[in-house]
């Protein structure tokens, strides 16, 4: 079991109560506030949904809406090359100088200027949801043991503990992740703690 309030054990926690933390555990509503308490007893508790579906669609969106504007980039940059040989100097000149690209004043100038900024602020987004999504594809998936008994736990009878939409919240256990994964069983636990100094 994890570090943090060992003396909560998921395993033995009946269904649908609040884990009798203490005292005002009791007084909570099943539901939420019971819910809350059962997983703040025990890290290993802690299992959320990835959401993987909805993150690879955010990011296929947020991917196209970066090429479409890849795209447009390209086509003002073509319009500037044409400008160029036409011997027009003012594409060239923003091209070279910062203060005739933030400064000028015609249409196209303009337009490159606002694209950029909405690349920018895409890109940000678009990077951040990059590395969170990396990060959370690291995260381990809970043990089938730990699963099962926060599921029992969950199904209270005759009712789960949420209702609507949410009581087939961790249907799908694929896409499950457990924040403080249990990397020993119990056994281990015993062998490491009497036995630690032979296994070495």
């Amino acid at each position: 079991m994890s570090q943090r309030r060992r003396d909560v054990d998921l395993e033995l926690a009946q269904p649908g109560t609040s884990v009798a933390l203490s005292s005002s555990s009791s007084s909570r509503l099943t539901g939420f506030p019971s819910f809350a308490d059962f997983v703040a007893a025990d890290a290993d508790a802690a299992i959320y949904r990835k959401y993987e579906r909805l993150s690879a669609r955010n990011l296929l969106y947020l991917q196209s809406e970066l090429h479409e504007m890849e795209g447009q980039l390209e086509e003002l940059d073509a319009e500037d090359v044409k400008e160029r040989e036409s011997y027009d100097r003012e594409a060239q000149k923003r091209a070279r100088q910062w203060p005739n690209y933030a400064r000028g004043e015609n249409e196209r100038a303009r337009r490159h200027r606002e694209l950029q900024q909405e690349i920018g602020i895409k890109l940000r987004t678009y990077h951040k949801a990059l590395i969170l999504e990396n990060q959370v594809l690291k995260l381990s998936a809970p043990t089938s043991r730990v699963l099962k008994a926060f599921k029992r736990w969950f199904q209270s009878n005759p009712l789960p503990v949420l209702w609507g939409r949410d009581k087939d919240l961790f249907r799908d256990e694929r896409d499950l992740v457990a924040l403080a994964p249990v990397e020993t069983d119990r056994l281990n636990i015993f062998l490491q703690k009497y036995f630690g100094w032979f296994l070495r």
